[in-house]
Order: C-alpha cells, then structure tokens, then sequence
C-alpha cells in the first residue's frame, strides 16, 4: 500500500515538471479549525512541510477556497492577498495559480503552482491542474482519515495524563492552603532580590494577581439541561467579548504598538465561530458548559502544541487565555483590578497586558513579579508608565500575603516584604532624596543642554513606545534621537502592514510636533526577534543573519517601512536610520531603496516636504575603521555604543563570566569614538551618540570633549546629562578627553574623569544619579 504522503510528494514533483513551473504546492485544509497547511512541496523547503499555516480569510491560497474555483495571478507580490512567509522564500516567485482540491462545499485543499517569471496561465493548464487535483482528492481523502484515527488516539491518551495532573494538583493545592491556614507563613522581613527594570523607590501594599483558571483542573460533569448550559454559555461568550473589546480600547491608548494586537488575537479565538461551533456540540451531548469549554480548549491546545512551527505552537498560550476568560465568566471568578486601593504594589507569578488592562496607573506604587524579563511587554509598559518594577523574584508569591507592606527598589532590583522600621525609615528617606533630587533638575527642562562658553549640543531621547513619550516631553528632550521601531513587528502576530506602521509613525511625529524624530530602520535579529517568523538556526545570532542584512535581504518588508515612514514625514521633521551598517556598499542599496520609494510614492501624488535626512549606525569595528567612507554616503551618523562596546571588546554584556569586562570607558572604546567623529567632522558630517553611554553623566564630558554634537538617551537620563553639560566649559572638556586618551588602563581613564569631576564640583551629581 503507498504511503499517502509519498503519493502527494509525487503529485507535486510531476506536476511541476509536467507545467514547466517552479514550485508545485499541496495544501491541506481543515474545516474544523479554518485553517490551511502546506501537506506537500516541490520547489519550496521541505521543512516548511505542516508549519506553514494559514486562515482562510488569508492569501492567496484562501482566497482559492473562498472562491471556489480557479485564481490566477501573474505577480502574486503585488496582489493585496499576498501572505508573506519569509522561512520558505516565496517572493522570489511571481507568477500564481492554485485550484480547489474537492467538491463544493466540502474542500480538501489546495493545489498550487508557482513561476518565477512572470507568466499568465494558458487556460489548458488550468484544466491540466483541475484533472490532477480530481485524481488528488481521493489521496487526500485517505490521508485525512488516517490522520482523524491518530489525533483521535493521542486525545484519549492526553486527556488520561490531564485527569492524573488535575488530581495531584488538586492535592497540592489543598495541602498549600492547609498550611496557610495554620498560619505557617512566615511574618518576619523577608529581603529578595530580581532585575530591575524599571528605576525608582516605590513603598505600598501587596496586591496579589491570582492565576488564570487552570482550564485542566475544571470539573467534568453532566449539565443541567441543554438550554440552561447554552444560555450560561452565550452570556459568559458575550461577556467574555465585551471584556476584550474594553481592554482592547484601553491598551490601544497606553501601547498601541502591542496593545490592539494581542487582544485581537484572543477577540479572534473568542469569536470564532467553529471554537463557539464545538462548545455548542459539547452541550448537546449533555455536557455541562464548562465541561464543554474546557474539552474544547484542550482540543485545540493540544493541536497547536503538536504543530512543528514554533509561532504557532505559541499560539496555545492565546488559546489558554482566551478560553480562561471564558470559564472566570461561567464560574463566576471575579479577577477584575479596576478597584485596586491607592499606594498598591502588585505582585504576581507573572504579569501579562492583559492584568495591566484595567488597573487604575495612578494608584501603583510598585510592581513586582517571580518571572519575566525586561524586555517582557508588561515590564516595558511599567517603565513607560514610570512605575518601579523588579522582575525575576523567584519566591516573591510565596514570600508575600494579601495587603503586606512592600518596598520596591527598582534601581538596584530589591525587594523587601514586610520591611523592618530601619529599613522602612531608610527608603522613606531614600524616596524623599529621590524626589527632591528630580525636583531640582526640573527647572533645567526648558533650558538648552550649552555649555558655560556657549557651545550647544543636541540632547534627545531615545524611545520604543509612544507611550514613553509622556517622559520625553517631561524631561525637556529636543527630539527623538532614536525611535526604535522594532517592537511592533516582535509583539505582532505577522509582520505589521504599511497602514499599521503609518499609524504608529504618524502618532510619534504628531505628538512630537516640529521637533526632529530619528527613526531607525528594523533592527531585528540576535535577542530580538519575532515569534511569528522562523528563527534561523545560527550559532552565533549576533554575528549572524539581524539588522540591516534583513532588510537588504527581505527588501519588501524594508520598502513597506521606508513607505510608512515616508507617508508620515509631511510637515515633520524626519530622519531615517539605518543599522549596523559594516560598509558602502549596504549603503548605497538601501539608498537605491529609498530612491524607488521616493519614486513611487510620489507617482501617488505624495511627497515629503523638504529634505529627509539618510543616517548610519556605527557600531561594529569595521564602520569605524571605514568611517571616513561612509560618512561621504549620509547626511548624519549616529554611533551605537551597546554594540560597539560588545564587538570591539568581544564581551556579551549578558554573560555574567565576562559582564565585568564590558566597559564603556576602555580606550580602545574612547578612540573608536574619537574616530568617528573626527571623519564625520571632517566631512562636514553630524555625528551623534544613541547608546546607553550617551546617557552616563560620569562619560558626559570627555564624550562633549571629543566633540560629540548630540546626545541621545533614555529620557530619565536626560536632566542630569543636562546639568553636567550646563556646569562644563568646552575648552575644559576638550582638554580632559585629550588626557584622558593618553591613558593606557580603564583604571586610569576612570581616575582621570573622577579627579576633574571633583574639580568642576560635579562629583556629587554623577555618583547620585549612578
């Protein structure tokens, strides 16, 4: 007997041969889900093969099931139902026709042929197709059926293992509350310690985030009645929609580069008609509705989890919430945090959007939770929203009841519960010194970063959310010297349409007026990259495929934000950014890019006004040594010290082992600056400073001593950076770079800087804010 998949791996290698076409596609389509996927391929990469997967309502090959008959396409690019898949490569191929494999109403699938020219599909082989996807309906069908029987047996052996997990959880959690109950929680100080994220002291009461309801652990039982269990379904389905809609609305405001899109990924499973479609079935056979949610739910995350595609098996996450939101409803657990008491910090296992959605901001002091990272969407909300947050506090939820006192030092990242009077007074009084020490930088916010002989620089902010804006326009910033647009396409569920992108650009450049915005180009790769996209398999990502490579790579998702940017530049001040460029030669094909752009755009009637200024990154060693090159190619650059430090010193800031050795001040560092701005000077060119030790007011003065013409950095950093700049004399600072480029140790330089500091009065200053 042939194997079913040996047989379609045969159908799509002659018929690719037999229409003179590059790649022959089969994909399977599963009416329970609404989904398709790649079964077969010639042409394309194998390991595509059951991870590429879309909707129905998606590209061209649901637009063949949509229709019902034939489509035809002669560039399928340039086509608005063009789906995009960068792991398989298929903008390469132009030229698309696909057919319905079934009859009617009932499709099986889709069969795919792919050109790389340009070509229109003579009717003949649209016929030629049709046959071959007759004779394929019948393999299909066998295949379907053997693959029913196998989920079929791999669901009864799963929902086994879930009524064993569900027991012994329930008994854990039993035992636990047990010993709660018996006052065995210790009521001492417990002192604990996490990575801060977010700076700042903050003192209130915990407010402990329950956990979602575990879908596994809900009862199976019979329900009440058809009719009850449906009418407690559609209210809980109704309320769970209006929630969504809500939070939705709210995020939007708050994040709108994640906000609107991770709560339209569960508005999707919620409403979706075959998961509501499924429930209902549940209820007819005499389940009770929660019975019924919960079977459903773990049909569907056991289908996720089984997919080979890694962003798709992260959809079972999505799944979970969705349908824990359902259940809260039906069971009637009130989790909602719009009540908090003032002066609260919360604390949590972890903390998602989605516990942030209705939580009054004015009220928390503090948060902290036992996972998480700092680039966690929750903890990037916390320090936009500028509240203290330490994340990574293993035993915090174990360690802290309901309503106990917390301090939360998100500056060095400890946590103390139920803190002892020293140490309350101690952080009272580091708290009041903490706000008086900002109150008194506030009346340098509309004064000019100058300094005492008269010569200005430029102090900007660095920033990645609109939402960080509201600390920019405080802190008295004079632009947006670096708008990092890569988040949206790492929390996105596909990478952002142009239209998407234009709204985000368009809300930066609105809420910064006539201030100049530096938007840097995507900058993905190494720890940045997107769930939805296929991570490559390199040893070494950060020496790998990221940055400026994917973009030259990838040019049409480059094109699609050079477009937004462009749309969004007419009566703003823009410039544009491109990263870790390495030569030339990357330099003048982004140029290339930008000019066709421009083209097209203005074909469209839509034109910048004035000039938009083209920069580049420096931040790899080869950039500086061919800095006076590239500078000839830009209007401006820009130097990233967080990399160049790391690539010039060979050490991953991140390693513990060698996280010591990362030093912003070595002289290797100095000079590779010195180096760049004396090419750029040279050049008659801009040079500015975007990384982290732009914002270190211990470098400030050697960095305005080399010459340095602007600065910019986290907007929390930007009084202090201001007051040392306003308190210097350029003559001075230029005389104490040259010393200090004359020291042959980190030691040294250090010693250098630390004397004149002391000289020029600003010691102090440096080593409270440090």
């Amino acid at each position: 007997m042939t194997d079913p998949q040996e047989a379609l791996e045969g159908v799509v290698r002659l018929s690719a041969a037999g229409t003179d076409s590059d790649v022959c596609s089969l994909y399977s389509y599963d009416s329970q889900s609404d989904t398709l996927s790649l079964a077969a391929t010639w042409g394309l990469p194998a390991r595509s093969i059951g991870r590429v997967m879309m909707r129905r309502g998606e590209g061209l090959v649901g637009l063949v099931i949509e229709s019902g008959g034939p489509v035809k396409v002669e560039d399928a690019i340039s086509h608005p139902r063009f789906k995009f898949f960068p792991e398989i490569g298929e903008e390469k191929y132009h030229s698309f026709l696909g057919v319905p494999v079934g009859l009617g109403n009932s499709p099986l699938g889709v069969l795919v042929l792919q050109s790389r020219r340009r070509r229109r599909y003579a009717g003949d082989e649209v016929s030629l197709l049709s046959a071959i996807a007759a004779h394929v309906r019948g393999v299909m069908t066998n295949a379907h059926l053997i693959d029913r029987l196998q989920r079929q047996e791999e669901e009864r052996e799963r929902y086994r293992r879930e009524m064993v997990s569900a027991v012994q959880r329930l008994e854990a959690y039993e035992a636990a509350e047990q010993s709660r109950d018996s006052g065995e929680r210790r009521i001492e100080m417990t002192h604990l310690s996490g990575q801060g994220v977010s700076p700042g002291i903050g003192i209130g009461q915990a407010h402990l985030i329950e956990p979602p309801i575990d879908p596994s652990a809900v009862e199976i039982r019979d329900g009440d009645g058809p009719e009850v269990e449906h009418a407690r379904f559609e209210q809980a389905l109704t309320a769970s929609i209006a929630e969504i809609e809500g939070s939705r609305g709210h995020m939007r405001e708050l994040v709108p580069e994640v906000g609107g899109a991770m709560f339209e990924a569960l508005g999707m499973i919620i409403e979706d008609r075959s998961f509501a479609a499924r429930v209902r079935e549940g209820i007819d056979a005499g389940r009770a509705a929660e019975t019924a949610v919960r079977l459903v739910i773990e049909e569907y995350v056991a289908r996720f989890e089984s997919m080979w595609d890694d962003y798709l098996r992260e959809r079972a996450v999505d799944v979970r919430d969705a349908g824990s939101r359902i259940l809260r409803h039906l069971l009637g657990v009130d989790l909602d945090m719009s009540d908090v008491e003032e002066n609260t910090v919360l604390i949590a296992q972890e903390l998602t959007l989605s516990d942030l959605a209705t939580v009054d901001h004015s009220k928390l002091r503090g948060i902290v939770t036992a996972s998480g990272g700092a680039t966690s969407h929750a903890a990037i909300l916390a320090k936009s929203l500028g509240i203290p947050t330490v994340v990574g506090v293993e035993k915090v939820v174990s360690a802290c009841g309901d309503r106990d006192e917390v301090v939360v030092d998100g500056s060095t990242g400890t946590v103390y519960v139920r803190p002892g009077d020293n140490v309350m007074a101690e952080y009272r009084r580091l708290g009041v010194e903490y706000q008086e020490f900002h109150r008194g930088l506030e009346e340098l916010r509309d004064l000019p970063a100058e300094t005492v002989d008269g010569h200005r620089l430029g102090l900007l902010a660095n920033v990645g959310l609109v939402g960080e804006l509201a600390l920019v326009e405080r802190n008295g910033a004079e632009g947006i010297g670096l708008y990092r647009t890569e988040f949206p396409f790492i929390s996105y569920r596909d990478f952002p349409s142009e239209d998407e992108q234009l709204s985000l650009y368009t809300s930066v450049l609105d809420r910064m007026g006539d201030k100049p915005v530096t938007i840097r180009t995507l900058d993905l790769g190494g720890d940045k990259y997107p769930a939805y996209a296929s991570r490559p398999n390199e040893s070494n990502p950060f020496l790998g495929w990221r940055s400026i490579r994917v973009s030259l790579e990838l040019e049409n998702i480059l094109t699609e934000q050079l477009r937004a940017i462009l749309r969004a530049a007419p009566g703003h001040t823009v410039r544009i950014l491109f990263p870790m460029i390495t030569n030339v030669e990357e330099l003048r094909r982004v140029r290339e890019i930008y000019s066709e752009c421009l083209a097209d755009l203005a074909a469209e009637g839509i034109t910048p006004e004035g000039d938009i200024e083209l920069g580049a990154m420096i931040e790899v060693p080869a950039a500086v040594l061919r800095a006076s090159q590239i500078v000839r190619e830009v209007d401006f650059v820009s130097i990233g010290t967080n990399d160049l430090i790391q690539y010039t010193l060979a050490v991953d800031r991140d390693n513990r082992r060698v996280a010591s050795m990362y030093e912003p001040l070595h002289p290797a560092v100095l000079q590779s600056i010195r180096m760049v701005v004396d090419a750029a000077h040279d050049a008659g060119r801009r040079v500015g400073m975007c990384g982290e030790m732009a914002g270190d007011p211990m470098a400030t003065v050697v960095l305005v001593g080399l010459g340095i013409d602007e600065l910019s950095m986290g907007p929390l950093y930007l009084p202090v950076v201001k007051k040392v700049i306003r308190a210097i004399d350029s003559n001075d600072a230029a005389r104490i770079a040259a010393e200090v480029l004359e020291c042959d140790t980190i030691e040294d330089v250090k010693a250098s800087i630390f004397a004149h500091l002391r000289e020029l009065g600003l010691i102090e200053l440096v080593e409270a804010f440090r």
